[in-house]
């Protein structure tokens, strides 16, 4: 029986310090950065008059509307974001690296024959202070154009807003 304890309670006690151990050896500041799409507006072109004129007043700029917490949260709203009149999901895929925030907006269908103006909004988590170039593309985007890209200084908690001008459909008429 001697023998037993001699050779089960080392073992036993080797496990629960290579657990312990192992627990341990996580990352410190846990997970890098992740960002998601939190949600969507309807068409904003279409709809009854008052709004369609509310939007026609705004729908030359796209816009990208940033707010940071000063620590680590970074929400944005892309404001005239053009997509299909029936888009079907509208996703998008989010790289965060390197002092840099990129979004690349997609939709899964174009059925209709029109476009339209949407509004997306987006929360970045677990983002630390400091400048970040900030850049968003979409599928009608003018290759002409001006990028939607800015760099901001996230040293601190900031907001603002970052516009660019779009003369071509669905933007200008």
């Amino acid at each position: 029986m001697r023998g037993f304890r001699g050779v089960f309670i080392p073992l036993a006690l080797g496990a629960a310090a290579f657990i312990v151990l192992a627990g341990s050896c996580s990352s410190p500041s846990g997970p890098g950065p992740l960002g998601r799409m939190v949600a969507r507006s309807d068409c904003k072109s279409g709809g009854a008059a008052a709004a369609g004129r509310a939007v026609a007043a705004e729908a030359g700029r796209e816009c990208l509307e940033y707010e940071y917490d000063g620590r680590s949260v970074l929400r944005l709203k892309h404001v005239n974001a053009a997509f299909n009149c029936c888009p079907g999901e509208v996703s998008a895929a989010i790289e965060i690296s390197d002092g840099a925030v990129r979004i690349e907006e997609k939709e899964s269908s174009s059925l209709c024959d029109c476009n339209c103006l949407y509004d997306l909004s987006y929360e970045i988590t677990g983002l630390a202070p400091g400048a970040v170039r900030i850049s968003v593309v979409g599928p009608y985007q003018p290759e002409a154009g001006p990028p939607l890209e800015f760099v901001v200084d996230l040293g601190q908690a900031v907001s603002g807003t970052y516009c660019v001008e779009r003369t071509v459909y669905p933007w200008g008429f």
